[in-house]
């Protein structure tokens, strides 16, 4: 555990990353040579590159079905229930820096959506939300199962291309008792043809993996989804995360070749801009790692 400690202090681990270590000095010293060398950009072997590779995925239940398909909402519905577990890598994973930002964009999703939809329900007689590469779409059914259950003017439609998500955001809008309230539409939402548009459209933990351009393609393209005078809510991680966790980006990357182009507001900003967006505001979660920009589509 001394070596451990002395690794925080000359590579600016933080206590959830030592605490790793340390169980790793356990069950497989190997594989703990093995994450610090390569996170020094040492020399490892391909031999030891593939053992640890293993033991992650044989160990590790949430980075398994992070590797299987990066970026899919199994993933990240992981790090929203915050489940404990027997397995040293899973609860790192839960208590890394990273980990808990995820959690916490729900969270502020959660807090500012609300105000915004209280926006457009004083302005409009029914307010129709979008929520594109929604996963389940959790950050809808939280919204609604606390705010909305009851209410008759709010509607929303939840797209995305994995059928097993769309069927569990099923069941979890039925628990909350606000399946009426939403739609679960499976396909590409590139391809999504809507037979209405949208006073308010979300596109969550999309724009992360991709370079600028794409970025503006992408927000060019959802213009046609909403409403004259509606918003678009987009996320993107920042540069703090990169900064202040970069151990746990480390192992995303070594894992899965999980890339993430890092953001600040400057540049999400001029995305918007660039895509035809009036950039209204920015909220981020607790831990500053994510970034949601808010713009109005200019027609």
């Amino acid at each position: 555990m001394k070596n451990n400690k002395k690794l925080v202090e000359n590579f600016e681990l933080d206590e959830a990353a030592t605490q790793l270590l340390d169980a790793l000095e356990k069950e497989n010293n190997r594989v703990k040579d093995f994450l610090i060398n390569s996170y020094k950009g040492l020399p490892v072997s391909l031999e030891m590159k593939e053992e640890a590779y293993n033991y992650f995925l044989n160990n590790s239940v949430i980075l398994t079905a992070m590797t299987t398909n990066p970026g899919s909402s199994v993933f990240t519905e992981f790090l929203y229930d915050r489940v404990s577990s027997s397995s040293s890598i899973d609860n790192y994973v839960l208590q890394c820096k990273n980990g808990r930002a995820v959690h916490a964009r729900l969270v502020a999703i959660e807090k500012e959506l609300p105000k915004i939809i209280e926006e457009y329900r004083s302005k409009n007689d029914n307010v129709l939300i979008g929520n594109l590469g929604s996963g389940p779409g959790r950050d809808i059914i939280n919204v609604f199962s606390t705010h909305y259950r009851n209410a008759s003017n709010i509607r929303a439609v939840s797209i995305d291309k994995d059928v097993n998500a769309l069927r569990r955001g099923r069941v979890m809008a039925k628990v909350q008792k606000v399946d009426h309230l939403i739609d679960f539409c499976e396909g590409n939402f590139f391809k999504y043809d809507s037979p209405d548009k949208f006073d308010i459209l979300l596109l969550i933990g999309v724009l992360c993996p991709l370079d600028t351009e794409t970025c503006i393609n992408i927000l060019k393209m959802a213009k046609r989804f909403l409403k004259k005078g509606g918003c678009l809510i987009a996320s993107n991680v920042t540069k703090k995360m990169e900064k202040e966790d970069p151990f746990a980006y480390f192992i995303m990357k070594w894992l899965a070749s999980w890339s993430l182009v890092f953001k600040d507001e400057e540049e999400l900003k001029k995305i918007y801009e660039k895509a035809g967006y009036a950039w209204k505001e920015g909220f981020r979660d607790s831990y500053g790692f994510h970034l949601m920009g808010i713009g109005a589509p200019i027609f």
